[in-house]
């Protein structure tokens, strides 16, 4: 009688842990400990971006084929992280395919959902014929991408184009901030002047891996100096194309800053 009880409360507790393991799903893994993981296997998975990726030919214009090269990082990306970072499941990828509309601007292009924080990958393509020149994000943009995301990279997919097939030549996997590239102008990042956005680095650079800044702290004084820099020379620009009542509201604005600002010290008499 003992033995047939016993057997039976271990039948319950088995019972138990097989009904709760099923039921219950495992906490999703930070996002810092994804974005570290990321970190220490960019160059792994990138390696294999560029295997899954290169065997394609596609056919369509440079206007469009971002598309499908979105797509297609998308599917691998799908395939080789669960195998790279613990504790990714599908069920932690939001790739956007299954919205509708989704030809408008979406927040992320492909994003890690790590509980209550996402981590955004972007997708960006390029010819191979000629140098990047893909929007990376305007200034006024920055803070708010950097309040929305606990971390960003970017998947970038270098293409060749021959007789209107396309095909990915090289994939690069990194921190999205490494790919910006340097102002010729100012002590900063690339930009273009009349919208703000800023621009990557040369080909050269994506090749052998290195980026102007060592570190995203280095980076983001970068992007100040280069905002700030963009703001006073379309001041200077623009200043005497203004309505006189434009330049009378600038006027009032700098002088009463000025007027409540801290006064110089006085000079000391010699």
């Amino acid at each position: 009688m003992k033995t047939f009880v016993a057997t039976g409360e271990r039948l319950v507790v088995t019972f138990l842990f097989v009904f709760l393991s099923f039921t219950t799903q495992a906490a999703d893994p930070s996002a810092q400990d994804v974005a570290a993981r990321l970190d220490s296997l960019k160059d792994p998975i990138a390696t294999e971006l560029t295997a899954r990726m290169s065997t394609n030919l596609l056919r369509g214009s440079y206007t469009t084929v971002w598309r499908q090269f979105e797509d297609a990082a998308s599917g691998a990306l799908e395939i080789i992280l669960p195998r790279t970072v613990p504790g990714l499941t599908a069920r932690n990828f939001d790739d956007g395919r299954a919205e509708t509309g989704r030809e408008k601007n979406r927040l992320a292009d492909f994003a890690i959902l790590c509980g209550t924080n996402v981590i955004e990958v972007s997708i960006k393509a390029a010819r191979s014929s000629g140098q990047p020149e893909n929007d990376l994000g305007t200034f006024r943009d920055h803070p708010n991408r950097e309040k929305l995301f606990a971390a960003s990279f970017t998947v970038w997919v270098r293409y060749e184009d021959a007789g209107g097939m396309l095909r990915a030549e090289r994939v690069f996997f990194d921190r999205t901030w490494r790919f910006v590239g340097k102002s010729t102008l100012v002590d900063g990042v690339k930009y273009r002047k009349k919208d703000g956005n800023m621009r990557p680095k040369p080909w050269a650079m994506f090749d052998s891996g290195k980026a102007y800044w060592q570190s995203e702290d280095e980076f983001e004084l970068a992007v100040r100096r280069s905002e700030t820099y963009r703001a006073n020379e379309l001041v200077k620009e623009y200043l005497n194309d203004l309505a006189e009542e434009d330049q009378r509201v600038l006027y009032e604005r700098l002088k009463e800053k000025f007027d409540t600002g801290p006064r110089p010290a006085p000079r000391s008499e010699k």
